[in-house]
């Protein structure tokens, strides 16, 4: 105990004791490190989808006779390998968050693709990505599911009401958390789907009817989620102001889009030999892929920005017990 003397009285500072309250810190704390842990395998399961996204672009475009991606081609290759691998070293630290047969599908669908890869046919070689990308995608929105809800809600056995002041807040974090872990990786894998089809096409220059009903069904799925990322964005730039810095350039890449979809199709989607250039369809696409997927990591960077925010908050505001 120290005393102390202010305008001429006696002021006594007792030193904080053992709290019988505190186990909460504790449960708080596993919580937080359980949403970190979601938060850090959400980033890599990002760029693992990016690396597994160009690999199937590079690899159809080759199966069709463009060489120009060879060397890069084999870099990315070992490059994916080691993401999963990573993927999996985090999941077995992360408590559960990825089931152990998810680990296992995804350790499978890998080993079906990479293994001679090369003797596959081309429809097998793309519906193999898709098919672990889908998986991907599906792993990505279940642990987005694991930071919906507020922590000190998920601690408490009869979580309160949504306070009117949190609303606001408590709205903004949901719709990021759609925007970036759901809606925009879906509209990325349709573009991705868009360049492996249109290498393809363009390498081996000619579409049969098979891959020509694929291509046709993926840009009418991406038109028509674009006009949702649209109505999404504006939402967003409502109430977000300039928290997401590079939202304003999606607007001008969707012109970027637009070109892309045209050029397909009048290059690609028609009767008759093909004239399209098989990298310059890849590398549209893998521009604007890669600008949609630095959105995604900004928005990522800014949910966690409130993860930790809200630790601050649940201390200043006095929730916790004292």
């Amino acid at each position: 105990m120290k005393s102390g003397t202010m305008n001429g009285q006696t002021s006594v500072h007792i030193a904080p004791t053992d709290n019988a309250n505190s186990e909460i810190y504790c449960r708080y704390y596993a919580v937080y490190r359980r949403r970190q842990n979601a938060l850090n395998l959400i980033r890599q399961f990002n760029r693992t989808i990016k690396t597994a996204q160009r690999h199937r672009g590079m690899s159809m475009g080759m199966l069709g006779g463009n060489e120009f991606f060879r060397e890069d081609f084999n870099q990315l290759q070992a490059q994916l390998e080691r993401r999963i691998l990573l993927l999996q070293a985090m999941a077995k630290s992360s408590e559960g968050l990825l089931s152990e047969r998810d680990q296992q599908n995804l350790q499978s669908a890998w080993v079906t693709i990479s293994r001679d890869w090369q003797e596959d046919s081309v429809i097998d070689n793309y519906e193999l990505h898709c098919h672990m990308i889908e998986q991907s995608l599906a792993m990505l929105a279940a642990l987005s599911r694991q930071l919906e809800q507020p922590i000190h809600h998920l601690l408490e056995d009869n979580p309160p009401e949504p306070e009117t002041s949190s609303y606001p807040s408590r709205f903004k974090h949901l719709e990021v958390l759609h925007f970036t872990t759901r809606l925009l990786p879906a509209v990325v894998e349709q573009i991705g789907r868009i360049r492996a089809l249109g290498t393809y096409a363009a390498a081996v220059g000619f579409l049969d009817s098979h891959h020509d009903s694929k291509l046709r069904y993926v840009i009418q799925c991406t038109r028509v989620n674009n006009e949702k990322l649209r109505h999404q964005i504006k939402r967003l730039e409502g109430i977000l102001d300039q928290d997401i810095g590079l939202l304003s350039q999606l607007k001008s890449y969707e012109l970027k889009l637009m070109f892309l979809l045209n050029m397909v199709e009048t290059d690609i989607l028609h009767e008759g030999a093909l004239n399209a250039d098989s990298n310059r369809i890849y590398n549209l696409a893998s521009d604007i892929i890669d600008v949609y997927l630095s959105i995604v990591d900004n928005g990522i960077d800014l949910i966690s920005q409130w993860h930790d925010a809200d630790m601050d908050q649940w201390l200043v505001s006095g929730i916790a017990p004292v």
